[in-house]
């Protein structure tokens, strides 16, 4: 069995085109899917240290809540698809699950899929299995924190010129064409390697 975790951002739900497509692909390819929703987290965080750390702190509680009957060791594949915020918490919940783990399931097989990852999101990822998705006009990111970040951990780090925290420029052709090549990208990590 597979299982397929979608971790949406605070704005950017999955019902949005990324990770909307991305949750039709693992359908397609036999994934279980679960999507994680969050509710009443705080407003106008951007630019506001501790209102980012309540809502990330908020909104890990509710994955842990929405996560704690899943039964992990039946599936021989997992993968944690994250955007913005999400990033954080999938990259987060996935460390603090492994710690947590019998020694029987030490090599749970987990990838990662960051759609625009915050920094955040490198104090928590300890998986050589993931992938992260830049908009090089991110407001929320700065393009040379997250090149460093990514270098850093040796996590394969995919740029979209002029793209948003949507990964979207504006021009129609240009974002479909960058919503393809996300999942051209994206593809290989719905396989467990190391």
């Amino acid at each position: 069995m597979k299982l397929c975790v979608l971790f949406p951002g605070i704005g950017y739900t999955v019902d949005k085109p990324l990770l909307y497509y991305l949750g039709k692909y693992a359908r397609s390819r036999d994934y279980e899917i679960i999507s994680i929703k969050y509710k009443d987290l705080p407003k106008k965080v951007k630019g506001d240290s501790e209102k980012m750390k309540l809502t990330f702190d908020i909104a890990i509680e509710q994955t842990k809540d929405q996560l704690k009957d899943v039964e992990w060791s039946k599936y021989e594949h997992i993968i944690f698809i994250g955007k913005s915020i999400g990033t954080a918490i999938a990259a987060a919940f996935g460390k603090e699950l492994k710690s947590g783990l019998s020694h029987s399931l030490d090599n749970l097989n987990i990838n990662y899929i960051l759609l625009t990852p915050l920094k955040e999101t490198f104090l928590f990822i300890d998986s050589k299995s993931a992938a992260a998705f830049h908009g090089t006009s991110d407001p929320w990111a700065e393009t040379p924190e997250i090149e460093g970040l990514a270098s850093k951990l040796d996590i394969p780090l995919y740029e979209y010129a002029n793209a948003n925290h949507s990964l979207e420029t504006g021009d129609f052709e240009t974002d479909i064409n960058y919503l393809k090549d996300v999942f051209s990208k994206c593809s290989p990590y719905f396989i467990y390697h190391q």
